[in-house]
């Protein structure tokens, strides 16, 4: 596969490059607590600002470091582990995921950035209340490295809108031209309606919802060129950890590690590994919610 990035630049990622780190207990759970608080609060200050994203698979939170003596001093004791990063191309935040992350890579959009480690920090698992066994969610991190720009892996490529939204009954759908989706809804309203055999109920506040997911084009490319050979996917892995995506979209990948989530673990990994977050909700996890940063070595 040819790269993305200027060739200097690709030599330089790579020697940088160190593989899966996980260190437990790098932040205390009352931390974590302390964190999630700040941020939610931080979240409720900027409604109708740009610090926060709300849609229904996720919510995102962005945030500096500069803008607490606490924060300040979370970024030195992770750099303490990681070594001194910049964060170039997308805002460190908190994520709530209530749909798992499908296989993406972090790789950022600028061909002369130096990418360096993808780094999270476990902060809440919400379970359902009903729940009788609690099994943590994972990252599943790949063998597989990607030296192209941002993307998203699939067999359905497309026009870069697509988004996963809610039908009627609550379940998650990946609507692959969300254009195409709200030009079927424009003229409804308070009516059911069918759309590639799923079925969504249409008021004026689903469409506007709808409308301004028109206007903001996904970051990630989707692309399918992950696929480099023939080789089927582990279909016990797959079982247990990737049932929320196709099964064809994992052909070629192969997994580093399933890492176990943890409140307050450190988790690090090269920014050009392949990734994906498990199936976490037949485990009966409603949301999860880590801290998240893409980080590179020189600051442009």
């Amino acid at each position: 596969m040819s790269s993305f990035f200027d060739p200097d630049i690709l030599k330089q990622i790579k020697q940088y490059e160190t593989g899966v780190n996980v260190i437990e207990n790098f932040v205390s759970q009352d931390e974590c607590a302390e964190l999630l608080n700040y941020f939610r609060n931080l979240k409720n200050k900027s409604v109708g600002k740009s610090q926060s994203v709300e849609r229904e698979e996720s919510t995102k939170i962005f945030f500096n470091f500069e803008q607490s003596k606490k924060l300040l001093n979370l970024r030195k004791k992770i750099e303490e582990q990681v070594g001194q990063f910049f964060v170039n191309d997308f805002q460190p935040h908190v994520i709530t995921s209530r749909y798992p992350l499908r296989l993406h890579a972090d790789t950022g959009k600028n061909p002369k950035d130096i990418i360096f480690k993808n780094i999270i920090i476990p902060l809440e698992i919400v379970y359902s209340e009903d729940a009788r066994e609690k099994k943590p969610p994972h990252t599943i991190i790949f063998k597989n490295k990607w030296y192209d720009q941002s993307a998203l892996f699939t067999q359905n490529i497309g026009n870069d809108y697509d988004f996963i939204i809610k039908d009627k009954s609550g379940k998650f759908v990946d609507i692959l031209d969300i254009n195409d989706f709200y030009q079927k809804i424009y003229n409804l309203n308070n009516q059911d309606v069918s759309y590639k055999n799923n079925n969504f109920f249409v008021d004026e506040k689903f469409k506007k919802y709808i409308e301004n997911l028109t206007k903001s084009k996904r970051y990630n490319i989707r692309t399918n060129k992950h696929m480099i050979n023939d080789k089927q996917f582990d279909l016990n892995d797959y079982e247990k950890y990737m049932s929320h995506q196709p099964f064809e979209d994992c052909k070629s990948l192969e997994i580093d590690k399933a890492v176990e989530w943890k409140i307050g673990s450190l988790i690090h990994w090269d920014r050009s590994r392949i990734h994906s977050s498990d199936n976490f909700l037949v485990n009966n996890v409603l949301n999860k919610t880590p801290l998240a940063m893409f980080t590179s070595k020189t600051k442009f």
